[in-house]
């Protein structure tokens, strides 16, 4: 193995090229997508309907044991 510093390896060497501006564009929509697709579905799931709440809590079977 040579101990000569100037000689680089290819291996070690990576060339770091920009992303093109349209893939980038690409990459940022489908993940704005992605995010808002999420929340929705996150929304839909958590949702409860205001008239179906209740502000009395529920009744406890009738064999539960009460503190």
């Amino acid at each position: 193995m040579s101990a000569d510093s100037s000689a680089t390896p290819t291996a070690a060497v990576a060339v770091m090229t920009p992303v093109p501006e349209r893939a980038a564009a690409a990459i940022l929509g489908s993940m704005i997508v992605m995010i808002l697709l999420l929340v929705a579905i996150l929304v839909q799931t958590t949702w409860v309907d205001p008239a179906s709440a209740s502000d009395t809590p529920p009744v406890p079977p009738a064999g539960y044991a009460q503190l």
